[in-house]
Parts: structure tokens; C-alpha cells; sequence
């Protein structure tokens, strides 16, 4: 069976793509290769359903001190997780996976650079969780002022 998208999540993607001209996200610049493999630590509990909570500091801006960005989801059956983070035109640039993760809140920490180290571009990227047939997406701006 097709994976069909919802209204709201095609809006999102088009809002972003078009802010993604004016903020650069587009531009050759980006590091084209390679992703970073994120880590989660488990938090213990048993939570009411699948979630991925609201991303923080969001929006990231390295001129403000922030350093790293905070990713929690939760899982309320034990099962496969995949976590991925891309630009907005699909290029993943970090990400998770496990088979079996136990039921439970986990949160882990993403510095916003390239494989290559460098930092990334300002832009939106999107934080999906996929776990079971939970799907959901955040987004996130990066604002590099450097």
C-alpha cells in the first residue's frame, strides 16, 4: 500500500522549500556528502503512545551559544526505530537506527555539522521519527551566523 502524506505535511514542505530560497538552504554550499550516526540514551518510563516531542533550542543559532540540539521521542511498544534528519531537499545529513528498542523515552543530543565537520548552512531541516506505522516530522531552522 502507497505511503500517502497529509495536507498539513505537503504545506510544511512547500512553506519550507519556498524559505529555503531566501535563507540559502538551496545553495551549493551545503556538504553534499556523507551523514553523521546519532546516539539516544533511554530515560526509562513507560509513555501513553509513540511521540517525537518538540525539538529545542529551535531555532539554532550558534551566535546565541547554543551548541547542540535536543531530540526526544518515545516509544510505547518495544520495536524498530529510524530516526533521519535532512535538508529540505531530502539530503540526509543525520540519523538513527535500531531493530529493537524497548518501550521508553530516549533523548540524544545532534551538533548541527557536516560529516565533514564544518557547521551546516542556515536553513530548515526535518527530524522524522518512523516506529511502526508512527510517522512524524519536526522541523528545525539552523541560523549560522558566521
Amino acid at each position: 500500500m502507497p505511503q500517502f502524506y497529509s495536507g498539513r505535511f505537503i504545506s510544511t514542505l512547500f512553506v519550507a522549500l519556498l524559505l529555503s530560497m531566501f535563507t540559502g538552504c538551496l545553495n551549493s554550499s551545503q556538504p553534499p556528502n556523507g551523514s553523521i550516526r546519532l546516539s539516544f540514551t533511554y530515560k526509562g518510563s513507560t509513555p501513553s503512545g509513540d511521540s517525537l516531542y518538540p525539538i529545542f533550542p529551535n531555532p539554532f543559532n550558534k551566535a546565541a551559544g547554543d551548541t547542540t540540539i535536543t531530540i526526544r521521542f518515545a516509544l510505547n511498544d518495544t520495536g524498530g526505530v529510524a530516526l533521519l534528519i535532512q535538508n529540505v531537499i531530502g539530503d540526509e545529513i543525520a540519523g538513527y537506527t535500531d531493530s529493537l528498542l524497548p518501550s521508553g523515552i530516549y533523548s540524544g543530543q545532534w551538533n548541527p555539522i557536516a560529516s565533514d565537520g564544518t557547521p551546516l548552512i542556515s536553513g530548515l531541516y526535518f527530524i522524522t521519527l518512523h516506529a511502526g506505522n508512527y510517522i512524524n516530522s519536526r522541523l528545525v531552522n539552523i541560523e549560522n551566523n558566521d
